[in-house]
């Protein structure tokens, strides 16, 4: 039997751990982006109040409606500190969209009347720099039906990505990694590789 003091240092450890772990995302948080933070993925994590604007602007002005517009993953790019992400918007003429935003600039939209995605996994990257080193940071949703993405770099050593609940029915995930060329999979339930893409 596991004595009860022991009991008190396991509770008083993952207290400290969950209390870490909320003070380091209010940390990564601007305050002031939280009075309009309304996407399932946080705003503030990626732009500041007047990056997200820009955005929201050129998007209005492709036909998306502003009040569709959401992030649904993305980081910041430490090399240059420019935001990188994939947004949701919709448009009455093509539907529901995606786009990816390098620069503040919107790229190519993957759009559907649904918001189903037309293959299992929609994923994109961009270069960084980590010091000295090159680094790709990269972001995507798969459906609901994906059980597990990963990514595999150039040594072939693969890597688990956190899966997220994104609008829709999809998953959604963003993470950086060191070095270039790598490749995106995502399995099913059983463990097979459905869909695979590779990065430059």
């Amino acid at each position: 039997m596991v004595p009860a003091r022991a009991w008190v240092f396991v509770a008083i450890g993952a207290l400290l751990i969950v209390s870490a772990g909320a003070g380091s995302l209010l940390l990564r948080r601007p305050d002031d982006i939280r009075s309009v933070d309304r996407s399932p993925f946080p705003v503030g994590h990626v732009f500041t109040a007047q990056e997200w604007s820009k955005v929201k602007a050129a998007l209005v002005a492709n036909g998306f409606g502003a009040a569709s517009v959401r992030v649904v993953s993305g980081d910041r790019l430490q090399w240059k500190s420019t935001p990188f992400a994939l947004v949701r918007a919709t448009s009455p003429s093509r539907g529901v969209c995606l786009l990816p935003v390098r620069d503040l600039q919107p790229g190519a939209a993957s759009c559907s009347t649904d918001g189903r995605l037309a293959k299992p996994l929609l994923v994109f990257s961009a270069r960084d720099r980590w010091g000295n080193h090159a680094a790709t940071v990269v972001v995507g949703v798969v459906r609901h039906a994906i059980a597990g993405v990963s990514v595999v770099d150039r040594r072939g050593v693969p890597s688990g990505v956190a899966l997220i609940p994104a609008t829709g029915g999809l998953w959604s995930f963003a993470s950086g990694y060191a070095g270039t060329r790598l490749v995106v999979r995502a399995r099913s339930a059983s463990g097979r590789v459905v869909a695979q893409t590779a990065l430059p």
